[in-house]
Order: structure tokens, then C-alpha cells, then sequence
């Protein structure tokens, strides 16, 4: 009985012994691997032995084969996880995953999203830890268009998603026209300006070049900038409206970029008696702004015969002096080693970029989130660029790169740009759920009917403008 009595007590001090360590293993554990605020979603640790397959959806395209590049180098690290990202033409992804989503569906663990489709999938997603990135190396410019969700119920911003690469709005220009030294000479001779569109402190300057250029028939046409009505004129106007909207405080209200999801066409603060805030674009600032949109189309084809847009700017830009575009379209034109990037005039951007976030339903949430993490490395980011031409999220992964001496000269400069760029990239258009099926149209078809219109003045720009913004509240109030 002793010998028993004493075997037993020595069963139980095991057992004690490997609770204490069990729990002490979690406990350090749950230290190095932070969880996605506010889920409940049960977790599974990534040095688990079980097969683990991670479902990413999103559009098709350079982005998805990037993530699952990205998902094939962290299989490396975690040879038990498969990183799957199923991809969808991008007039379908947005349909798709939502149909998942609302049925609750675990199908799909990391959902991606565009800027303009943010708050169609925040209510999915899971809110995302700031702490668990490190945004000090993230520009956080990229995060603030899409990845945010401002909850005006609770005056607080929510991180719904992270940003995975850089899309900036900005100047292209052709280097072989603003290189020629002559005609350097002859513009600032002219003009008393410099020529090289890196110094443009004001869009006066850009309409000066236009007009010095096709007067003396050196292009035929100046900066292109998309006026198409069924979408571009949302990403043009505001890139143009951001140089009023910084310096008007009574507008930004000492939020330069807007408050989140509404942006600088909103003013910068919901005033009392109201949930969302007013419109910025109905204003003197505003009317400025439509008036030198219309002047910069003047050097252009006539949008009442030809929109230039996302898809046909590059066939024309050989024509021109450059363009403002996506950095995203650079790929897409011909003898892209001759253009080189500027900011928009005055040292800002507008951004375009993309996301991906944790679905409520996910089986792994733990998981994901490690990929994610995995995915805006420094390191994973640098490979975007050199193996998928995408501009990275980190900091470190640009400085790493605009030093790299093996890279083209002129690759180095659009990274130094864009990176610069990148971190004022705040001309943003709104993203509300009102957005595509309200906002867009009311103000590109007003917008549309002042760039075609036989004549035009201040009185006529303020006119469209207070309808837009009639159009606006009408659609927020409901």
C-alpha cells in the first residue's frame, strides 16, 4: 500500500509537472504569436504537424501570382502549410466572395479588395491588431485608402485590411522631350519657369508646358489626364482638387487628407447635427480646381470624340508630353525606359491601392495572419518588384532597392519617385458604400457636361459642383 500510495503521488507530480509546463508553453507561445483583435474564432498554431491549407481569393492578374509566390516562399518556412489564392476575372472576385462571406462561408480565409470595394467586404473582416505590423516600415499613406474603416457611430478607425504594394496617381513624363536642353532654354527663357517636371510647385506650370509645347509643335498634345465619364473623372478630379484642398484649412479643417473612407472631397470634420461630413468640392477652391481640370483637357483630344482613360492613355502617350497616371499602367507603355515620374504638382499623390483582409469565418485566423505579416516582409516585398514589377508597402524594401546598382537607372528613378510619392499619396477620392452606385456618376456626369461645354466660367463650375454635391448629401442622408 506505501509502495502504491508513493507511486501514485509520484503519477500525480508528473502530471502537475506537465500541466505547469503545458501552460507555460502556451502562455509564451500566445507572447510570440499576437492574435486578431477582438476575434474568436479558434486559432492554429503554425507549428502544428497537421496539413494546413490557407485559401486566399482575390482578382486575377500580377497581384494574385505575386501571393502565391509569396504563399509557395512561406510554404518553405512552414512546410505543413499550402497558401492556395483562387483567382477571379476582376468584374466577378468582388461577387464572389461576398456570396461566400454572407452565407458564412469558411471557404475562404484571406479575401482581397480594392479601395472603392473596402466597405462592401468591412463588415467580414476582422479587425486587424495595429500593433501585429510593423507600421513604421509600412507607408501608411497605401493603408488609409481602403484599409481603414472610419466607424462615425464611435468616432474610431478600424485597420479592416492590410496593403500588400504601392499604386500611386502621379506624373509620367516622356525623357526625351524634358532632357533637350534647347528646349529647356527656350521654355524657361519664355516662361521664366523650370522645365523639368520634378520642380512643378502649381498646375500653372503644367498648363505653361502644354501650351509652349504644342504651340511650337514639339507633341501633339500636352499631360494627358483621364476625363472618361463611366469611372476616370473621380481619380482625375481629385488628383488636380488636392493642391486646394491642402491649403484651404476651412475645408480639410486640419485634416489634410479627409477623414477616412470619405477623403478630400469631403470636408475634413462631421459638423454637429450630422453623421457624415459635407461636401469640400462645392466651393471656391473647388471651381478652381474644375476650371484647370478643363484647361488641362484642352491640350487633349475632345472627350466629346475621344475619353482618354485607363485603358487607351498609354496608346496616346508617345503623342504627348506625358501623362498622369496609375503606376500600374508604366507596364503597359511602349519604350517605358524613356519615361521617367515627378509628383503631382506640389509634391503629392493620389493612391490606388490594394488589400487583403482576414475573413470573420476563417478556420485559421492565426495563420493568416502570420501570412500576411509574411507577405509585407522587407524581403518578400523587394520580390514583388523584381520578379512581378509591383511596387512595394515597406520602406526598408524601396531604400533597398533604389540602391541596388544592378537595376536599370531608370527603374531606380520611378522606385525613388514613386516612394516619395507614395508617402503624400492623399488626393483621394471617397470610398463609402455610396460610392459606385451614387457618387461616382452624379459627379462625373456634371463634371462630363462643364469639360464638353461650349463655353464655361466660375458661375457655370460652381454650378455642376453644388449639383454634385446636391446629388451627394441626397445619397448619404438616405
Amino acid at each position: 500500500m506505501k509502495a502504491i500510495s508513493t507511486l501514485a503521488i509520484a503519477i500525480i507530480i508528473i502530471i502537475v509537472i506537465a500541466i505547469v509546463a503545458a501552460a507555460a508553453y502556451f502562455i509564451t507561445s500566445s507572447s510570440h504569436h499576437p492574435s486578431v483583435a477582438t476575434t474568436t474564432t479558434p486559432t492554429i498554431a503554425t507549428n502544428t504537424t497537421a496539413p494546413v491549407t490557407l485559401t486566399v481569393v482575390t482578382f486575377s492578374g500580377e497581384s494574385a501570382n505575386f501571393i502565391q509566390y509569396a504563399g509557395e516562399l512561406f510554404h518553405q518556412v512552414h512546410p505543413n502549410v499550402q497558401v492556395e489564392v483562387i483567382q477571379y476575372p476582376f468584374s466577378e472576385y468582388i461577387q464572389k466572395e461576398l456570396t461566400a462571406l454572407e452565407a458564412h462561408s469558411s471557404q475562404y480565409d484571406i479575401v482581397g479588395f480594392t479601395s472603392t470595394s473596402a466597405l462592401d467586404v468591412a463588415s467580414y473582416l476582422l479587425p486587424l491588431n495595429q500593433s501585429v505590423f510593423n507600421f513604421s516600415d509600412i507607408i501608411y499613406p497605401q493603408e488609409d485608402f481602403g484599409g481603414l474603416y472610419y466607424n462615425a457611430s464611435t468616432n474610431k478607425t478600424e485597420i479592416i485590411g492590410i496593403a500588400y504594394e504601392t499604386a500611386v496617381y502621379l506624373m509620367a513624363y516622356n525623357a526625351t522631350i524634358f532632357d533637350n536642353q534647347t528646349l529647356a532654354q527656350e521654355f524657361e527663357q519664355e516662361y521664366h519657369m523650370n522645365f523639368s517636371p520634378i520642380t512643378y510647385e502649381n498646375w500653372t506650370v503644367v498648363l505653361d508646358v502644354d501650351q509652349f509645347l504644342m504651340s511650337h509643335h514639339i507633341t501633339k498634345y500636352g499631360f494627358l489626364i483621364d476625363d472618361h465619364v463611366a469611372h476616370g473623372i473621380i481619380d482625375a478630379f481629385p488628383a488636380v482638387y488636392g493642391w486646394y484642398y491642402f491649403r484651404n484649412s476651412s475645408l480639410n479643417m486640419g485634416n489634410l487628407a479627409g477623414l477616412p473612407n470619405y477623403n478630400i472631397m469631403f470636408e475634413g470634420k462631421i459638423l454637429p447635427s450630422f453623421n457624415y461630413p459635407l461636401p469640400s468640392f462645392n466651393s471656391t477652391s473647388g471651381v478652381q480646381a474644375l476650371i484647370t481640370y478643363r484647361e488641362l483637357v484642352s491640350y487633349e483630344p475632345s472627350p466629346s470624340q475621344i475619353q482618354i482613360s485607363y485603358d487607351n492613355l498609354p496608346e496616346f502617350f508617345s503623342q504627348g508630353a506625358g501623362a498622369f497616371l496609375f503606376t500600374s499602367q508604366l507596364s503597359y507603355i511602349n519604350n517605358s525606359k524613356d519615361v521617367l515620374l515627378a509628383p503631382l504638382p506640389g509634391g503629392y499623390a493620389e493612391t490606388g491601392t490594394d488589400f487583403l483582409g482576414i475573413s470573420k469565418y476563417s478556420s485559421h485566423p492565426q495563420l493568416a495572419l502570420e501570412f500576411l505579416q509574411f507577405l509585407v516582409s522587407p524581403k518578400v516585398q523587394e520580390i514583388a518588384f523584381l520578379k512581378y514589377g509591383k511596387f512595394p508597402i515597406s520602406k526598408q524594401a524601396f531604400l533597398s532597392l533604389i540602391s541596388n546598382s544592378s537595376l536599370p537607372s531608370y527603374q531606380r528613378e520611378w522606385l525613388q519617385e514613386t516612394y516619395l510619392a507614395a508617402l503624400n499619396a492623399t488626393a483621394n477620392p471617397p470610398n463609402v458604400p455610396q460610392t459606385y452606385p451614387s457618387l461616382i456618376p452624379s459627379f462625373n456626369n456634371e463634371a462630363f457636361q462643364f469639360l464638353t461645354a461650349s463655353q464655361y466660367n466660375e458661375t457655370y463650375a460652381m454650378y455642376v459642383l453644388q449639383q454634385a454635391a446636391n446629388a451627394w448629401i441626397k445619397a448619404l442622408s438616405s
